[in-house]
């Protein structure tokens, strides 16, 4: 099939993606910031990060002086060069029990102002079991989206059981021709073996397209499962681990929080005149920067399992080489 390799970038509108690609998220669930003071933090770090994903919902229920605050600070960050990814705000609306308050003619007016690059559809939460009706549904609400957005692509976020996922992306991918397409990460499956090869199969039928359709992950975050699912077909990932927890530059684990003393010495940011907050965030955006960087080239020279063997823990390494058969890969 013609155009099924993955290829080094893609254009999603304006904003060109290296592939695979890492979008720290801001949300206001289970944060110990605002989302506004994400957002400034990592508008004011694109040299270390040059994309990010925000929320419609958080955007909608700041007041008007913090949402005049959001425009300038998404605007001085795609000024810097960044790629403002904005979600549905579904995610936030759900946990905060504002689902009935939150409805897609709101995420329209958010819409209406050039906050971001490119934007996720309104996803359904809840889709009818029959896939003919789930697919018609998102693309329906695909095309609402894509009439009242300024200029930004929609790109549709797909729920559904794993098995019905590939036949799923790939009818809404037909029918909308869009570069990507969106899965929830833990719509996949159970554990990560299970979730890599519902990945694998979706890749698969994405295929079929007749053109390559990138692949993103909603709510993945961790290093060892952005690697691992990137192997598998995935293209883009986006989670909150980066300002929920703090990495080991050494291991590529994450810890909380509180354990950043740690690992202080890792980066310059332990010794920098700036918070607990701010000095953690940015230690663990430089070493998303890096850890993204290194297996974009691996994946790209064909070099996936000897990035993994190299940067993987020894055991979580022979547990996946034996779960995928990368030992019979050189």
């Amino acid at each position: 099939m013609m155009g099924t390799e993955r290829p080094q970038r893609i254009n999603i509108g304006y904003s060109e993606l290296l592939l695979p690609v890492f979008f720290p998220s801001v949300s206001s669930v289970k944060a110990a910031m605002l989302p506004l003071h994400y957002a400034e933090l990592l508008s004011s770090l694109t040299a270390i990060n040059g994309q990010f994903l925000i929320s419609a919902f958080d955007i909608w229920q700041a007041s008007a002086e913090d949402k005049e605050k959001f425009l300038g600070l998404l605007g001085k960050a795609r000024d810097n060069g960044a790629v403002v990814l904005m979600d549905s705000g579904n995610y936030e609306s759900y946990w905060k029990n504002a689902m009935g308050d939150w409805t897609q003619s709101d995420y329209h007016e958010v819409l209406g102002r050039p906050y971001c690059s490119f934007a996720f559809g309104f996803d359904e939460q809840f889709p009818p079991f029959d896939i003919q009706a789930h697919a018609k549904l998102i693309v329906e609400r695909w095309m609402r989206d894509q009439a009242a957005a300024v200029e930004q692509p929609i790109i549709p976020i797909v729920h559904g059981a794993a098995p019905d996922l590939p036949e799923l992306v790939l009818r809404v991918a037909e029918a909308t021709d869009v570069p990507m397409i969106a899965v929830p990460e833990r719509r996949l499956g159970n554990g990560i073996f299970e979730r890599a090869k519902a990945v694998g199969a979706i890749r698969q039928a994405l295929n079929g397209a007749g053109k390559y359709v990138a692949l993103h992950l909603l709510g993945t975050g961790n290093p060892i499962s952005i690697a691992v699912y990137a192997m598998s077909g995935a293209d883009s990932f986006d989670g909150l681990e980066w300002c929920q927890t703090v990495v080991d530059h050494e291991t590529a684990l994450l810890h909380h929080l509180t354990q950043a003393d740690f690992f202080r010495g890792q980066t310059g940011w332990g010794d920098a005149d700036l918070s607990f907050q701010a000095c953690t965030l940015a230690h663990n955006l430089e070493f998303y920067m890096d850890w993204m960087r290194r297996l974009r080239s691996a994946v790209q020279s064909g070099r996936s399992v000897a990035f993994c063997r190299a940067n993987f823990p020894a055991r979580i390494f022979s547990q996946c080489s034996a779960e995928f058969g990368w030992e019979s890969i050189s």
